[in-house]
């Protein structure tokens, strides 16, 4: 039995470096170009699994997902029964270009486009305590959660930057009514308010038993019906790269949950996750064992595991 099981996006992130920005029509040598494992699914699912936690990924990728990806995510001990490779389809891949610290973006979304297209793999949701939906379409989610509020399962529910351009007010108040958890960002909760009509953060404990909201350097909130918990940032030895932090910090909440530890100790340990992901490029490439996150409490002189 998996304590947790995670849908969402497994893709490629390749980040190009450039002197500067080309004008139209014309070509410039590159700087730096580096490719990483990425997508929250495969981040929060493999960083979990490698904290100690029984962990299922359910994503669809492209027939061209490459062996050491493959490789890494089975080596990290997750059950893959649900990622699937569908044909005609390249892999996701994010180009992220850089120059003059300004960057662009450009997303592949290959089969998880049209996964609302696809079967829905039952194994994860059947297989697992509890259910975190993250990136994707909330058509295919819909079915996911319809079918886990069934079973009886704890849903958690993460669809971070696609917050704002995926769903809907239907589809979001939709997939909200049926999680027992949200977890977004700043930016993330203003959208997921506008949706609601509500103003204040509290207001979505109306939906949820508990709402985990993310504020970068200025740590977290935990809001239940009882508490407001607040979450100090946890320092890192240094900071390369912040991107991943937040799927770090949702994998170390459910390492805590896994220990049946209160939200206070899930938050600190998603904290100190957190702080391992940012000392390096990718946020799949400094992932913490269980005892580098108890080592750290220690050290900071913050909760006891």
């Amino acid at each position: 039995m998996n304590f947790l099981s995670v849908f969402g996006h497994a893709n490629l992130d390749c980040i190009i470096t450039l002197p500067r920005f080309p004008e139209p029509n014309t070509s410039i040598e590159l700087v730096d170009n580096k490719r990483y494992f990425g997508g929250p699914g495969a981040n929060i699912a493999r960083i979990a699994s490698t904290l100690g936690v029984k962990t299922a990924l359910a994503t669809f990728v492209g027939e061209n997902f490459p062996d050491d990806y493959y490789s890494a995510l089975k080596n990290s001990g997750l059950d893959l029964r649900d990622l699937k490779k569908v044909k005609g389809y390249n892999t996701p891949t994010c180009w992220l270009i850089s120059a003059k610290q300004k960057q662009i973006g450009i997303m592949d979304q290959g089969p998880m486009r049209d996964m609302g297209k696809f079967r829905v793999f039952e194994h994860a949701v059947r297989s697992s305590k509890n259910i975190h939906i993250t990136t994707g379409r909330p058509e295919y989610y819909k079915k996911i959660v319809d079918l886990a509020y069934k079973l009886g399962k704890s849903i958690g529910f993460d669809p971070a930057q696609e917050i704002h351009y995926v769903y809907s007010q239907e589809t979001f108040r939709y997939m909200l009514k049926k999680s027992k958890y949200f977890f977004a960002s700043e930016s993330e909760c203003k959208t997921a308010l506008k949706y609601l009509k509500m103003k204040k953060p509290e207001d979505i404990l109306n939906f949820v038993d508990v709402f985990v909201l993310t504020k970068g350097k200025k740590g977290s909130m935990i809001y239940t019906k009882n508490e407001k918990i607040k979450i100090p940032l946890v320092k890192a030895e240094r900071v390369v790269d912040i991107t991943g932090a937040g799927d770090g910090y949702r994998a170390g909440f459910y390492a805590g949950l896994s220990k049946n530890y209160d939200l206070e100790k899930c938050g600190m340990i998603g904290a100190v996750v957190a702080s391992f992901v940012v000392e390096s490029y990718g946020t799949q490439t400094k992932i913490p064992k269980w005892n580098d996150v108890v080592r750290r409490m220690k050290k900071t002189k913050i909760l006891n595991p």
